[in-house]
């Protein structure tokens, strides 16, 4: 069995390197992530990566993460242990086609707002601040392994256009077309909005809350340099899944960052057709991933949820008017979620 020869060569390769020794649980999502808890109860993230994670993106995580509580950001961060050579990763060989390499991450404590059954308007105002705090730790910070895209880059949403035809449904494939058509029309004024280094994948999972305190933030894997209205743009949806009133999980969650980051009416004006971007491109892979193992529910969880929001939002008229036209997306925000976006704030 596949999963039991790696965990035998991961804790060949812990003892080996770390001198580490425990009990290993697989962890959610695609990648090879396990919970590692040590004889004394210490606890530890194991990821294990390959050639598609180059190892400079790596030493680029490390270093933000050095940069982010050297200014003194305030919430948990996870560190890279170092092996005994000093380095923060190993390689690591398994019966799977291709390199592979270990690293050896700390566990940070909190509940993920994944495990909430209703995040309450105070934590999504919570998670907003943090978020944008975490933004304003990072603007100073910048890597050149930061330039780079990936599969989920949302200013490069449009790489998976093609997957369209996976959504059997016509009426979702029409909605997803839709918010592609939303993000398109936005993606030339990118360039010129501020641009710097962000998170990129902020979900419930990474988010870690004690109450209503997000405490810890982690899993920098998506980490990338990018217009910095992308990064409240991919949180948003994420946050308005599953609510009664999605539009008020939107206000609070925009509240918290702005009172933080006070964003230009240009990056105001391209947030929700971003969002819509984000949505599409989650339902595409998440599209891409049922047909691949149908039987592997936590590959697409987010499908059903994602399909609904996004059929919700045209719902309600956010896309009548075209970007072009008369009635601006700030309008239209300000119309639906009751945030003053011009004038002061």
């Amino acid at each position: 069995m596949i999963d039991s020869a790696v965990e035998k060569a991961i804790h060949e390769c812990l003892a080996e390197n770390y001198g580490i020794a425990g009990s290993l649980q697989r962890l959610p999502g695609e990648n090879l992530n396990y919970l590692l808890t040590s004889k004394d109860e210490e606890k530890f993230v194991v990821k294990v990566v390959d050639e598609h994670m180059p190892a400079e993106v790596v030493a680029m995580e490390s270093a933000l993460l050095d940069h982010a509580k050297s200014v003194g950001f305030p919430l948990e961060l996870p560190s890279i242990h170092r092996n005994y050579r000093g380095n923060d990763e190993v390689g690591i060989k398994l019966r799977i086609k291709g390199p592979y390499r270990l690293r050896l991450i700390g566990y940070v404590d909190g509940t993920g707002l994944e495990k909430y059954s209703d995040i309450s308007i105070n934590l999504l105002k919570n998670t907003g601040k943090s978020l944008a705090g975490f933004d304003h730790a990072l603007e100073s910070f910048d890597h050149p392994a930061a330039h780079r895209s990936h599969r989920w880059n949302l200013a490069e949403a449009g790489q998976h256009i093609d997957k369209l035809p996976l959504i059997e449904n016509e009426s979702h494939r029409e909605n997803v077309a839709w918010a592609f058509d939303l993000w398109q029309q936005v993606r030339p004024l990118l360039a010129d909005l501020p641009h710097q280094v962000i998170h990129g994948d902020a979900n419930p999972e990474n988010f870690l809350a004690e109450g209503d305190r997000i405490v810890g933030l982690v899993d920098f894997g998506d980490c990338l340099y990018a217009p910095r209205i992308c990064e409240l743009a991919i949180c948003l949806p994420y946050m308005m899944m599953d609510r009664d009133d999605p539009m008020e999980a939107a206000k609070a969650l925009i509240e918290g960052y702005c009172s933080v980051i006070d964003l230009s009416d240009e990056e105001l004006d391209v947030l929700f057709p971003l969002a819509c971007g984000r949505l599409a491109v989650t339902i595409c892979m998440a599209s891409a991933r049922q047909q691949q193992e149908p039987d592997n529910s936590a590959w697409f969880t987010s499908l059903e949820p994602a399909l609904s929001l996004l059929a919700e939002l045209r719902d309600i008229g956010l896309g009548r008017p075209s970007y072009h036209s008369t009635g601006s997306w700030r309008c239209i925000i300000h119309r639906y979620i009751v945030i003053n976006f011009q004038g002061t704030r």
